[in-house]
């Protein structure tokens, strides 16, 4: 007999039960009543004699640990190579120390591969008080079963496929690709290309969709040829220019949906005799460190970094009260009755050097 099956009969979320079970939660004396019936009438194993007794009695955290309930919370990143990733993590990290929050970091992998690790820490809602979610698939089902189990999740950067009653925190990718390439028009370009990231995402979606708009609004027709779709890498950024230098068709401009792709570029544009801004104009976006020490500096969009965490972390804290609320009410599971926020950030253009009119 399983835990799971003790909170199914006694209609509470898997947490619920395993955090009452080993004393960690008070919840209400009903409550209280049927997870004691379910243990009985399954013959739970799990409970030792004595067990549920004990797990009524109030526990108090020790001074200046987190308050009762909070629990541990994760951060998940696709990887550590893009130093935006790095970026955040320090932020929700610095944030969370500051209000006692213990925080860890997971690292799923590009498209979720690395399961092994992340499934048993998203499963095991009973240690996580809440999960921040950063990944790079849109249809990550262990997520969904998080939620249906009623762990507190908050979803930022990248959206998602999946109908979860989760908040969400994002930035205005379409707004800001607007921007850049309307920027890369008025310095006078006219063939603009855009390296663009993995297809499926929806940051690559909407930055796409704002270049595109920009063009036609400025009366100027897109070149398929001159869109190129690849992974958030240097490597894809310096394996662009075969196709971007075709001749009769090169572009005067390129914008580039990842800084550390624009990153990339850089640095073999003097591998294949093209220079930087004189032949080609660079615009980035994410706003990262590194941009500021190249050689020239690297116009970028900057993400509102520190917002995201802030906006990420009290949206968490939120979500954790509300799932205390129905813990202490008897209720358990997802989260009902809410209507889940979405936050839409604007990015910043930071005007460097990497942008010139074109030469004659």
């Amino acid at each position: 007999m399983t835990l799971t099956q003790v909170a199914q009969h006694a209609g509470v979320s898997t947490s619920t039960a395993s955090r009452y079970l080993r004393g960690q939660l008070n919840v209400q004396p009903e409550t209280a009543a049927r997870i004691d019936a379910a243990v009985a009438a399954l013959d739970y194993r799990g409970a030792t004699p004595g067990r549920v007794a004990r797990s009524s009695r109030s526990v108090t955290p020790p001074q200046g640990s987190p308050a009762r309930g909070t629990g541990v919370v994760a951060l998940v990143v696709p990887d550590f190579t893009n130093p935006f990733f790095t970026t955040l993590a320090e932020e929700c990290a610095d944030l969370a120390a500051s209000r006692q929050i213990p925080l860890v970091v997971a690292v799923s992998g590009k498209h979720g591969e690395r399961n092994g690790g992340l499934s048993p820490l998203i499963g095991g809602t009973d240690v996580l008080g809440g999960l921040i979610y950063l990944g790079m698939s849109r249809t990550d089902e262990r997520l969904a079963r998080a939620v249906a189990d009623g762990l507190p999740v908050v979803v930022i950067d990248e959206e998602i496929d999946l109908d979860l009653a989760v908040d969400t925190v994002t930035v205005d990718n379409y707004g800001g690709a607007y921007q850049a390439t309307s920027y890369l028009i008025q310095q006078g370009h006219r063939r603009i290309a855009h390296v663009a990231g993995p297809s499926e995402l929806s940051t690559t979606q909407e930055r796409k969709r704002g270049y595109l708009d920009a063009l036609a609004d400025a009366g100027l027709t897109a070149d398929p040829d001159l869109i190129r779709h690849g992974p958030y890498t240097e490597q894809f950024g310096a394996s662009t220019f075969p196709y971007l230098t075709r001749p009769g068709s090169a572009p005067t401009a390129v914008f580039v949906g990842s800084d550390i792709v624009a990153v990339g570029m850089l640095g073999a544009a003097e591998l294949h005799g093209i220079r930087i801004p004189e032949d080609l104009s660079v615009v980035g976006c994410d706003g990262i460190r590194i941009g500021q020490w190249l050689r020239p500096q690297l116009t970028t969009l900057e993400q509102p970094v520190a917002a995201l965490a802030l906006s990420a972390v009290d949206a968490l804290e939120r979500a954790m009260a509300r799932r205390e609320a129905q813990e202490s009410a008897g209720t358990g599971g997802a989260a009902t009755g809410f209507e889940p926020a979405r936050t839409v950030l604007p990015l910043h253009l930071v005007i460097r050097g990497s942008v010139a009119p074109p030469s004659a």
